[in-house]
């Protein structure tokens, strides 16, 4: 029987509403970033300290982004070890949030395979990219034994998995109404403060494919009770120019369109987590009338198993690895 690590690979959140503890999530989540951008340390501290602050007096309680990813590693667990041949542990890691994920990739003794299973659908440096530049970092026996699942977001599996949640939560409106989903996905840097293309793996061509493909799929659907689909981006605005159109820019513009009902779903976060908690209070500074957010996939089952069938297919295939094109790991011994 194989012994097989599991490392379910999120951004990772404060679940607190604590200023230390949003200061360090913060910290790290810029750090990352500055790798590849130009942020300097005190432009970082200004950034952590003001967003903690703010996350302190908001009233809010923490994020339940890592709870979530947790119910996901135990509902995976569950499925993989069901009639399996081989023994599965799952553990959810993170990159902004301990158990860290750079600490984790090392392979323990009595472990025959390792596998990273990146959570955010579109590939990156700043996504799947992290997991592989700290295997970089690990030893020849870690990357040997350590598989890399990317590729999420040209699956069309996925695509099936949201149309059906999408489906099934989207809240039917009056039959007068000119309604909207609206796909929102997690902006990128598109061109850097120089005005050049990023340097970097910024995933932008990754992301215009994804939501393309998803907004085709939900138009094509026959009985959908959205009468257009629009996609738009959540952005930080550090680094350069983001990409377009922003969200409350789309919601601005749909609603002198004429949409008077609009329903929002976060499509490349697979958990709810601060960013899709805030999105009420977004939208209703917008100038549509009446708007909606549905769930994320968070635990549901459907999700769960698609990820199952790429962790298997991944384990039981002679195809080393479902690595991005820019792969740094390319270049090393698989």
């Amino acid at each position: 029987m194989a012994q097989i690590r599991v490392l379910l690979a999120a951004h990772g959140e404060a679940e607190t509403a604590g200023m230390v503890e949003n200061f360090r999530i913060s910290w790290r989540t810029l750090t990352h970033a500055a790798a590849v951008m130009r942020l300097p340390a005190p432009l970082r501290v200004f950034i952590c300290s003001f967003g903690a602050l703010r996350k302190r007096l908001s009233g809010r309680s923490g994020s339940p982004h890592n709870d979530h990813t947790r119910q996901q590693a135990a509902a995976l667990e569950a499925r993989l070890n069901e009639d399996s041949a081989d023994h599965y542990r799952v553990e959810p890691v993170f990159a902004s949030a301990p158990p860290y994920l750079d600490d984790a990739v090392a392979v323990a003794d009595g472990l025959d395979r390792q596998v990273i299973m990146n959570m955010i659908p579109t590939d990156s440096r700043l996504s799947c990219g992290l997991g592989c530049h700290a295997l970089l970092k690990a030893s020849e026996s870690a990357r040997r034994r350590t598989r890399v699942i990317a590729r999420l977001w040209e699956a069309p599996e996925l695509i099936d998995v949201h149309c059906d949640h999408i489906a099934a939560h989207f809240p039917s409106p009056a039959t007068e109404k000119n309604s909207c989903l609206v796909l929102a996905l997690h902006g990128t840097v598109v061109r850097d403060e120089q005005g050049r293309p990023p340097s970097y793996h910024s995933g932008e061509a990754e992301k215009t494919a994804y939501g393309e493909a998803l907004k085709s799929a939900l138009m094509a659907m026959p009985e959908r009770a959205w009468q257009r689909v629009e996609l738009a981006y959540l952005n930080h605005g550090v680094g350069g120019q983001w990409s377009s159109p922003a969200l409350p820019d789309l919601m601005n513009r749909i609603g002198k369109e004429g949409v008077d009902y609009a329903v929002v779903y976060a499509c490349e976060h697979f958990v709810d987590g601060g960013e899709t908690l805030g999105l009420d209070d977004l939208l209703a500074r917008g100038t549509v009338p009446e708007t909606h957010v549905l769930p994320c996939l968070n635990a549901v089952p459907s999700l769960i198993e698609f990820l199952a069938a790429r962790i298997e297919a991944s384990v039981s295939s002679s195809v080393p690895e479902l690595r991005c094109d820019p792969c740094p790991l390319r270049a090393s011994p698989a």
